[in-house]
């Protein structure tokens, strides 16, 4: 955390930061697009066949 500071010191607020922290707030998923499907129904899956 440190060196994650002096960096930040040294180049400017929030240049780095760690992978947990979101950077567009405003994104989110949209809940109307879910499936209401929250078991995996296995006849429902889709089949690849390659040649």
């Amino acid at each position: 955390m440190a060196v994650l500071d002096q960096i930040n010191g040294r180049w400017g607020k929030a240049i780095l930061r760690a992978a947990s922290v979101r950077t567009n707030l405003d994104w989110g998923m949209r809940r109307e697009m879910m499936s209401q499907s929250y078991t995996i129904r296995v006849d429902q899956l889709w089949k690849i066949y390659c040649a």
